[in-house]
Order: C-alpha cells, then sequence, then structure tokens
C-alpha cells in the first residue's frame, strides 16, 4: 500500500489534512514549480486506506494504491 501526493499539482490547500482520520499528511517546507508548500504522506504506516483525501482533494493530486 501507498499514498501518493503529486507535488506539482498540490497547491496546499489541507483539506487532505482536514479530512483524514489517521493525520497521514503534512505540509512540507518545500516549495513546487506553483510556488506552493505541497503536503506529503508523513505518517504514511498509519493510512487505513478510507480514501477520503482522494475523494476530497480538488486537483486530484492524491492517489491511494493498495
Amino acid at each position: 500500500m501507498a499514498v501518493y501526493v503529486d507535488s506539482g499539482l498540490c497547491k496546499s490547500c489541507k483539506l487532505c489534512m482536514a479530512v483524514c482520520p489517521k493525520n497521514v499528511f503534512a505540509v512540507t517546507h518545500k516549495v513546487n514549480k506553483k510556488g506552493y508548500n505541497y503536503a506529503e504522506a508523513v505518517n504514511e504506516k498509519d493510512c487505513i486506506k478510507c480514501r477520503l483525501c482522494e475523494r476530497t482533494c480538488p486537483d486530484f493530486a492524491i492517489h491511494i494504491e493498495d
């Protein structure tokens, strides 16, 4: 299982952080080409595959792989 965040698509809206019941995501200090500090799956091992983040992301930047 893996949690992928496309750093180039992420706008740092933090919706993934708001909906994740296991606090898998955090915003990094890294900046993408659009100038946003993007989200990363920092606690990937805690992911329960509920896919709330994947369904909530307005930019389709998150993908959960089994």
